[in-house]
């Protein structure tokens, strides 16, 4: 009964051997590919985030650049249209040595106050240098035909200019990293009109030409450090919510992994017995015969010696029904197949095979 048990559990088994055992196991095994996801899921959305802020950024420089930009054309229209303001000369507010041809570039009062011209160029680069000192941006006019030689363009904004030029931009934009740190660049072009004729009429142009342009720079440190501290808030809430949601998965996986192990198990169980019952009721069916032939023929066989009689046919049968329990018993052993067939009404036993005629073939 020992072998058949053995026999009966490795027949069972067989479907659930590779099945885990433990719920730790079964948890990894079925939380790895969904935290795995989780985290690729959560990755994409941090680096979109962060994506998305940077645009955001640029576009809101974008869109305070041009506010800039539009604003000092309105105040430099309004004084072109003046033909220029007259401001009290100071130590920082010098006669503009570029309309030294106008002859009303200054003008005195009766009380003996001096005061000078103020064109739209030599305006704006005052209201540059105010706005600079403040931190907030800096303007700077330029030409690739400049009056002044400090408004001669750099390389980024020759680059720009000469686009413009050709109508290929209406505005350039750019985040520059240099020495002078982060900034965002931006430019649009300044058209010829009639009220940039004085200052300008010996420099060929026509009406509507790019005569130059405006480029400003916003110092984007500031807003760098204030976009950063957001996106770490985010990050740590994404972490956060993250984490959580992984330890809320693995708990219910961990849960549902229990449940599974234990009902599989009794089913392995159950499976385990039922296999048992068939093997002993296959072992009991099949050596039933050759035990009851063997135990009839031992009583003749028992009754003949005591007569003195010839037992050679009796004892030739006991061996033949030996050697079919013998049979029954190896096949018992190599078992491979989980195979039944009907016993009764409502009972199935294992088909052990055995061919008719092998025992007769052993005896020979």
């Amino acid at each position: 009964m020992k072998i058949l048990s053995k026999k009966s559990k490795k027949v069972s088994g067989k479907g659930f051997s590779a099945f885990p055992k433990s719920p730790l196991k079964l948890t990894l095994i079925f939380s790895l590919p969904f935290a795995l996801i989780f985290i690729s899921l959560l990755t994409a959305l941090i680096l979109w985030e962060k994506k998305s802020r940077e645009h955001e950024l640029v576009t809101e420089l974008n869109e305070t650049a041009r506010a800039y930009f539009e604003q000092i054309l309105i105040t430099r229209l309004w004084n072109a249209n003046h033909g220029g303001v007259y401001v009290e000369v100071t130590n920082k507010t010098q006669p503009n040595p570029y309309l030294r041809d106008d002859p009303e570039r200054d003008i005195v009062t009766i009380d003996g106050r001096k005061y000078t011209k103020i064109n739209p160029a030599y305006m704006t680069r005052q209201i540059s240098e105010i706005a600079y000192q403040k931190g907030k941006y800096k303007f700077h006019i330029t030409s690739l035909k400049p009056v002044n030689p400090a408004n001669k363009a750099d390389g980024w904004e020759t680059r720009q200019l000469s686009l413009f030029k050709e109508g290929k931009k209406e505005e350039a934009y750019e985040v520059v990293t240099d020495n002078r740190g982060t900034r965002f660049r931006y430019m649009a072009p300044l058209l010829m009109e009639a009220a940039c004729f004085k200052c300008h009429e010996k420099s060929g142009y026509k009406l509507g030409d790019v005569r130059g342009g405006i480029s400003v720079d916003i110092p984007m440190e500031v807003r760098m450090s204030a976009q950063l501290a957001q996106t770490k808030r985010s990050l740590i809430a994404f972490v956060v919510i993250g984490t959580t949601a992984l330890i809320s998965i693995v708990i219910i996986t961990w849960i549902f992994s229990r449940r599974i192990i234990i009902s599989v198990e009794r089913e392995m169980e159950n499976e385990r017995l039922k296999t048992a019952i068939q093997l002993a009721g296959a072992a009991a069916h099949e050596l039933r015969q050759p035990m009851t032939a063997i135990i009839g023929f031992a009583e003749l066989l028992r009754d003949k010696v005591s007569k003195g009689e010839h037992v050679k046919q009796e004892l030739d049968i006991i061996v033949q029904q030996c050697y079919k329990m013998d049979e029954i018993i190896r096949r018992m052993l190599s078992i491979t197949k989980y195979k039944t067939k009907a016993y009764s009404e409502d009972t199935e036993i294992f088909d052990l095979e055995i061919p008719p005629d092998k025992t007769d073939s052993k005896q020979e």
